[in-house]
């Protein structure tokens, strides 16, 4: 099989191993932001609800029958962009390589067997909560604190994008001219997820759709920013402070992938921000990159109480499972890191699965770490 799109300085064609010379990341483990895992009831509606609605591609998927459950890998590939064939039907070992050492980002649907003909069966999409507060629509008993709240595509028009959504019988949480905010709208996945759809700046992208964030919720700001800065090379593109929140947009890019967005900001941004990037000033970068952002929402003054503790969505109620990274050598990457604070749910020698690890960020959120030569052949079902 070969990748023609996806390598930047090789020779047109090259086979996925030898592409993984070409992965690129960032940080000091070439960390690249690679997954959001979302529990779902049916992947015969969810696949299809997201390759139809939002023009995702499945490019993987994996079956453990024994443990009685498949992951589903779906990516907004660039258009022209090329991965090899991968049906609900059938997968391949080029396709799990494709995955692991890809620079895209994708939404990881996690299908408990049987789960959609239970009846009973529902996911925890995030927003429900007591800390929603006592007259919310949004309030419940449990959690106690909200963690996980939303994944999100840009787009050039919103409106024109929810109107062809609802044209497809697509429900929405949010209509662009409903509420405070207008201009932005929140969809909803067939699992209840949120999926908020927002402008971005008009760079004459063939692509209606890019995906554009994972919202987490965090007890303390400027710790979370600070984890996935140094840990997984993240950078900071944008820090909004209101008078009782701030939100943090993080994104793995590399110096010369920023540099092309940096480039292409209007000229009055570039000179507020002397040519280089100052996340605290207003700017476009979030609406000029391709790759999504992990958004941090930052209550003020929680990080002072001892009892707040977010919801990782992995007790119950369930929904968000993870994020994930893809990074190089990941034993040798894991040992650094638990050197250096980083606690772990599961080292890479743990449990059954090899060539990945599972970290903890400062909330306890499960963080995936993903070797770029990982293989389940073997442990998996179907390849």
């Amino acid at each position: 099989s070969s990748l023609t799109n996806r390598c930047f300085v090789l020779p047109p064609v090259c086979g996925y191993r030898a592409c993984k010379a070409m992965s690129l990341g960032s940080g000091p483990y070439n960390a690249r932001f690679q997954q959001t895992m979302l529990r779902i009831k049916d992947p015969k509606v969810s696949v299809p609800f997201y390759c139809e609605n939002f023009g995702m591609k499945l490019v993987h998927w994996i079956k453990f029958d024994q443990w009685g459950f498949t992951v589903y890998f779906l990516e907004r590939q660039r258009d022209g962009e090329t991965s090899p064939e991968c049906t609900m039907e059938k997968t391949s070992l080029e396709c799990e390589s494709y995955l692991n050492t890809m620079n895209g980002t994708t939404i990881e649907l996690t299908h408990n067997h049987g789960s959609e003909t239970d009846d009973n069966f529902k996911v925890w999409n995030g927003n429900t909560g007591k800390d929603a507060g006592p007259d919310s629509p949004n309030y419940a008993e449990t959690p106690a604190v909200r963690g996980f709240g939303h994944i999100a595509f840009n787009c050039d028009d919103v409106y024109d994008a929810c109107a062809k959504l609802e044209a497809n019988g697509v429900k929405f949480q949010k209509k662009p001219d409903e509420g405070r905010m207008k201009g932005l709208a929140f969809a909803l996945d067939p699992d209840g997820y949120w999926i908020e759809i927002v402008r971005r700046e008009p760079l004459g992208w063939k692509e209606y759709y890019n995906l554009s964030q994972t919202m987490l919720r965090v007890k303390d700001g400027p710790a979370s920013a600070e984890f996935y800065q140094k840990h997984l090379g993240m950078t900071l593109l944008r820090r909004l402070d209101f008078s009782d929140f701030s939100l943090f947009f993080l994104t793995s890019v590399t110096p010369e992938e920023l540099k092309v967005a940096l480039d292409q900001r209007p000229e009055e941004e570039k000179a507020d921000h002397a040519g280089g990037l100052d996340p605290a000033k207003p700017n476009t970068m979030t609406k000029l990159l391709w790759h999504p952002c992990l958004e941090l929402t930052w209550n003020h003054g929680t990080e002072k109480d001892p009892d707040f503790k977010v919801h990782d969505g992995n007790a119950q109620p369930q929904g968000f499972g993870h994020i994930g990274f893809l990074l190089d050598n990941l034993d040798e990457s894991c040992a650094k890191m638990e050197a250096d604070g980083v606690a772990f749910k599961k080292k890479p020698s743990e449990g059954n699965m090899r060539g990945i690890a599972f970290a903890y960020d400062p909330d306890g959120y499960w963080v995936e770490l993903i070797d770029r030569t990982a293989t389940f052949a073997g442990v998996c079902s179907n390849y």
